[in-house]
């Protein structure tokens, strides 16, 4: 599998970043907050997403070591997200390059407790800054449901454009209303 496209030498370690924010940290995803991911991530909160909420522990265990070996081999991000302050778990975000390394896609997912409090739209503008100083970027997307309107505005805040829509199945055997917003290198610049 190929790798993002570093802008500086030697290549950053992905599995190993810390990338500080006004408020949060980034800090790459471990085994350290797997029962923090699991607990937190419920089917509420998988409700406009891909995935569904994990059963077992097992599966949160997996979507950690898979993340692990993808930031290994240079394919994708994926952090979590941490207060700077209390140090509290807030949720993950990610870029994901596989198929796609100079169009990659932001992730994100906040637990109940942090909705609302713009700590989303900061952790993406905090990677997204990082992105473009560290990676060969063309542009990055972000898919989202077209009704998850707090998740919409995030890229709507960085100028990003409707890029595509399409509905995409989930793995609990529904759809996805999704709108693709493309946003512009320039725009994560901080």
């Amino acid at each position: 599998m190929q790798s993002f496209d570093f802008k500086i030498f030697p290549a950053p370690d992905l599995t190993q970043l810390e990338i500080l924010g006004k408020r949060i940290k980034l800090l790459s995803i471990r085994h350290a907050y797997l029962k923090a991911i699991f607990k937190e991530f419920t089917p509420e909160i998988v409700r406009y997403m891909l995935p569904r909420a994990p059963e077992e522990i097992s599966e949160t265990a997996f979507f950690i070591s898979e993340s692990i070996k993808g930031m290994s081999e240079g394919y994708e991000l994926v952090m979590v997200i941490i207060d700077s302050e209390s140090e509290e778990f807030l949720g993950c975000c990610g870029l994901h390059g596989r198929g796609k390394l100079r169009t990659p896609e932001f992730g994100i997912w906040m637990k109940r407790s942090a909705q609302g409090q713009h700590f989303g739209g900061e952790a993406i503008r905090t990677l997204g800054a990082w992105a473009v100083e560290n990676i060969d970027l063309d542009m990055v997307l972000y898919p989202v449901d077209r009704n998850n309107i707090p998740s919409r505005k995030i890229p709507e805040s960085l100028g990003g454009v409707i890029f595509r829509e399409k509905m995409v199945p989930t793995m609990r055997g529904n759809f996805l209303d999704e709108i693709v917003y493309k946003i512009e290198t320039e725009a994560l610049k901080i």
